[in-house]
């Protein structure tokens, strides 16, 4: 679903490229947002009606210009993937939306501990977790590989 900010001001148009100029704050200048948008990307204001969606305010959910310095929990990790040599978690956060983190920033989650735990792995063997399409899986209790091909 799309997500839409506002409202700014129109300050320029034009017609003939159904371009528009919007006087936008600070905080999204600062962060090289261009002002000018194609007519498709915009949309019309309506004012919120507080009653049928009480604190709904667009503000609320886009303020650019602070830090975002809540501390956001992890439910659990449900996936991983590598990208050549660096790993990376699928991490299912409290608020429901899942994102890929990267290991350096998953490695002292317990999450992290309970993925591997699941996988069959102790939590300092992060390294021998499957590749896509590998054709190996590691034993983690000898510390060796065993081929898991069908003859």
């Amino acid at each position: 679903m799309l997500k839409y900010i506002g409202p700014y001001e129109v300050i320029a148009s034009k017609l003939e490229t159904s371009r528009y100029t919007l006087s936008l704050p600070e905080e999204l200048k600062k962060r090289r947002i261009v002002p000018s948008f194609h007519e498709s990307r915009l949309r019309p204001y309506h004012e919120n009606n507080d009653v049928l969606f009480p604190n709904r305010e667009a503000n609320v959910y886009y303020d650019f210009g602070k830090p975002d310095d809540q501390e956001w929990l992890v439910d659990e990790i449900v996936a991983h993937q590598w990208k050549g040599k660096k790993l990376e978690f699928l991490v299912r956060w409290n608020l429901g939306d899942s994102t890929w983190e990267p290991y350096s920033e998953c490695k002292e989650l317990e999450a992290l501990d309970r993925y591997l735990d699941l996988q069959g792995l102790m939590s300092n063997e992060w390294e021998w977790l499957p590749r896509a399409g590998a054709a190996t899986k590691t034993s983690t209790r000898s510390g060796t590989r065993r081929d898991t091909r069908k003859n």
